[in-house]
């Protein structure tokens, strides 16, 4: 192979270590996208973004890291990670004056995102969940004062992995992931000593998704 397909095989091949099974079949699909190395896609075909502007949001689900203790990570926790980002996605598509519904229709889109690799903040030892089993999230009201809690799980080298799915057929029309570890992943921020922070992380994350289908419909 060239250096430059060797080095995008490299990329995926570690992007690809990561998989937590959110996206089922559609991993072998996923190719470095040319314009962010950080990040594997799929298309179904070019068009599919600029084309979409009414989409169903799923809620979040969260994707423990194998090793993690079910019994060791609160619910509430988990549930207010799953909580923030969905918000998140949702403040900035209705921003971007994109249509939020909640049943399928002629091109409406179904959002899916899931945040994998999660763990506590104590660290992955003592293995409970089987592989990729995923711990679904339901909206909760922060309390007052969250913010300035000390989250109880390590968020800092988390995964996305999210897809678009045509809302009456089910035929994937985008899928990806992304893995930045550690502080890049949200382009600097301090490590996480809040729930606040975690909250501005994200909105910061799906700003960068909204911008993605803004120059899609620009284009």
């Amino acid at each position: 192979l060239p250096p430059h397909a060797q080095e995008n095989s490299k990329k995926q091949d570690k992007l690809l270590a990561h998989e937590s099974g959110f996206l089922g079949d559609d991993y072998s699909k996923l190719q470095p996208d040319p314009g962010n190395s950080d990040w594997l896609m799929y298309l179904a075909n070019p068009d599919v973004l600029n084309k979409s502007d009414t989409f169903v949001l799923d809620p979040v689900k969260v994707f423990l890291v194998p090793e993690a203790q079910q019994h060791e990570i609160a619910q509430a926790d988990l549930d207010k990670l799953a909580d923030y980002f969905t918000k998140a996605i949702k403040d900035e598509l209705e921003a971007g004056h994109y249509k939020l519904v909640t049943d399928p229709g002629p091109g409406v889109m179904t959002l899916r995102f899931a945040i994998t690799h999660v763990e506590p903040n104590g660290g992955k030892t003592n293995a409970v969940m089987s592989g990729s089993e995923a711990v679904a999230a339901h909206a909760v009201v922060p309390v007052p004062g969250a913010s300035e809690l000390v989250p109880r799980l390590k968020v800092g080298s988390v995964s996305i992995e999210g897809e678009m799915v045509d809302s009456q057929s089910g035929q994937v029309e985008m899928a990806f992931m992304t893995s930045k570890s550690g502080r890049r992943f949200f382009s600097g921020l301090k490590a996480f000593q809040k729930w606040g922070d975690i909250d501005a992380a994200f909105r910061h994350w799906a700003k960068n998704f909204r911008e993605r289908l803004d120059k899609a419909h620009a284009s």
